[in-house]
């Protein structure tokens, strides 16, 4: 059974996010020039969106996505497209032009059905383990009702039951979307989510760590970001009981607010839109480049020395 390499699959992940850089750009910068052009032309709608989310206006939120869901579906991909140039790139497969990639070739379908598969998957996997929990707390409380010796015991049995159904969610989510854009990359046939699978066998945890080491740092710079900047200065939400008087009040300072921050936000386009950029590839460039080196150490048929972490 072959294993995931992980300090080694780390390393050439973070190598080939800053040093395949300018290649990394070359897939992404039609997308990138097309999502913020869009972005620039419906701030307004975005603006109105986030206020409408914040303060629970579902009557707006349906107005503001009449407009927006067009932007967002083409958003979805073009993502998804850059994810497959991207993934070429670090297979080594990527063919035509160097520094232009636009692509709606089979490859890019197969991974938005297999995606959209995983979705409906992991939805009908979330609503079981709900189903299955709340079955076994009502099991266990009538247990612990019939007979209060073992009150505690039940308790903590429905509770690791619990525990168990959602751990094992997050388990076939590790197993089957790991690897599944380099299998649909490097063209493997067959089903591409029962591949993604069965690659994945006995390589749950160096994938966990794997995932936890490349997108950590990310979501740490990301939420410095939305909480320095972004929510800074952002009203108090009303009281739970508030009157109308103070949830119009509360509006109006959302609004004022996510105005301001959108207009500094385009306002200083020249620092804000290549700090993005350059984040964007750094971030693409390590999270896909983690999943194709796993794939590669997965599938070469000489043996990748690992690096001692436990199965």
């Amino acid at each position: 059974m072959s294993k995931i390499p992980v300090g080694a699959t780390i390393a050439r992940a973070y190598r080939f996010a800053f040093r395949d850089f300018l290649q990394i750009f070359a897939v992404t910068w039609v997308t990138w020039v097309i999502l913020s052009a869009a972005g620039f032309l419906l701030r307004n709608q975005m603006t109105d969106l986030s206020t409408a989310m914040a303060a629970r206006d579902f009557h707006a939120v349906a107005h503001v996505w009449s407009i927006l869901l067009p932007f967002y579906l083409v958003l979805l991909l073009l993502i998804f497209m850059q994810m497959i140039g991207i993934a070429e790139q670090a297979l080594g497969v990527r063919t035509g032009p160097r520094w232009f990639y636009f692509s709606l070739g089979g490859k890019l379908w197969r991974l938005i059905g297999s995606a959209l598969l995983l979705m409906l998957a992991m939805t009908l996997a979330w609503i079981a383990a709900i189903l299955g929990s709340l079955l076994v707390g009502v099991v266990m409380k009538w247990i612990g009702n019939a007979v209060p010796a073992i009150h505690i015991v039940t308790r903590l049995l429905s509770a690791v039951c619990f525990i168990a159904v959602w751990c094992a969610v997050f388990y076939a989510w590790i197993r089957l979307s790991f690897l599944l854009l380099p299998v649909v990359a490097a063209g493997e046939s067959g089903m591409a989510l029962a591949r993604s699978w069965s690659l994945g066998k006995g390589n749950f945890w160096r994938m966990f760590v794997v995932l936890v080491a490349v997108l950590a740092p990310f979501i740490v710079v990301e939420m410095a970001v939305l909480f320095g900047f972004i929510m800074h200065g952002m009203p108090p939400f009303p009281p739970p009981h508030a009157s109308a008087e103070q949830r119009m009040a509360f509006n109006a300072a959302l609004q004022a607010h996510n105005t301001a921050m959108m207009g500094q936000m385009y306002g200083r386009w020249y620092i804000t839109f290549p700090l993005t950029g350059i984040f964007t590839i750094l971030f693409y460039g390590a999270a896909v480049g983690a999943q194709c080196f796993a794939w590669r150490a997965l599938t070469e048929s000489a043996p990748v020395a690992g690096d001692g972490l436990p199965d």
